[in-house]
């Protein structure tokens, strides 16, 4: 078998949905689709919840043996695969140390009630397995704005959750949406997540500026004039003024891949902030951007 054919039989899917740190991991489908799947926002709303049966998986790991290439980090596709029972996770961990000798470190995305259901034993278990990060959409430390959105979460429970990773040796980076709360709560959506980013300790922030899918409740509130979309200059006035807020406490790299849908920033927290902000400044005064309408 080709190596074209084995990653033909590896994705059941001609896309997969990573985020760019782990642009040098091993990619393993686990599940499909989000054990939420209620946020108004999120594309993957759509998308059926599906665990791959045990053969399926043992199949795919073995596949993978042949094409891994001594990746030393491994990555679980799927929109929260921390949201399964400890037991299947270490059966499936017995599986990669078993057939993939060289995987030093598993990583996949998690929801913060995915780590809060689990229990102190468990989290020490799974990390002692190899499953050493996490990647936990933050979103917005706005109760109001997480409400609105039906996230599922509170900010409280958001910070519980990260307390935990950091007491049981867990690296996690975080994700944040700009935008997310419209015209009318930006100024709350940027003190409040400040206020949570600094109060945790994420290995990396990647902002995503917030994008309206067709097919979401959110588009559909859109539509009928229930949320004020901001464009991206204001988005980015709104990101300035998180950025300026933040008191990152630790080492931490921040992204924004999607400033003003062209430029990405990026730079080390704390060290690079006012280098961060002056790049946004150096952005709204060349580009005509305040004014400017979604496309």
């Amino acid at each position: 078998m080709t190596r074209e054919e084995i990653f033909k039989k590896l994705y059941d899917e001609d896309e997969v949905y990573r985020s760019p740190i782990e642009s040098g991991s091993a990619l393993l489908e686990v599940t499909k689709g989000c054990s939420w799947g209620k946020c108004l926002f999120c594309d993957f709303i759509r998308d059926k919840k599906e665990l791959l049966p045990p053969e399926r998986i043992e199949e795919k790991i073995e596949l993978l043996s042949k094409v891994i290439d001594k990746n030393e980090r491994l990555y679980f596709l799927g929109c929260n695969p921390f949201c399964l029972d400890s037991g299947i996770l270490m059966y499936i961990m017995d599986l990669v140390h078993r057939n993939l000798p060289s995987v030093k470190t598993v990583s996949m995305y998690a929801r913060a009630d995915d780590v809060n259901r689990k229990s102190d034993e468990e989290l020490i278990m799974l990390n002692r397995a190899g499953i050493r990060e996490l990647h936990i959409g933050i979103e917005s430390g706005s109760d109001r704005i997480l409400k609105f959105h039906n996230k599922g979460e509170t900010a409280e429970e958001l910070k519980t959750a990260f307390d935990r990773l950091d007491r049981f040796g867990y690296f996690y980076h975080v994700t944040v949406i700009p935008g997310l709360g419209g015209r009318k709560l930006s100024h709350e959506h940027a003190v409040m997540t400040a206020k949570l980013l600094s109060s945790i300790n994420p290995v990396s922030i990647w902002c995503i500026m917030l994008k309206l899918w067709p097919g979401t409740p959110l588009y559909s509130i859109w539509e009928r004039g229930g949320f004020d979309q901001m464009t991206p200059g204001e988005v980015l006035l709104e990101e300035r003024e998180m950025l300026t807020l933040m008191d990152m406490k630790n080492p931490c790299l921040y992204t924004d891949s999607t400033v003003l849908n062209k430029y990405t920033i990026l730079g080390e927290l704390p060290e690079q902030k006012d280098i961060l902000i002056k790049s946004i400044d150096k952005l709204l005064s060349e580009e005509d951007v305040l004014n400017k309408k979604h496309n």
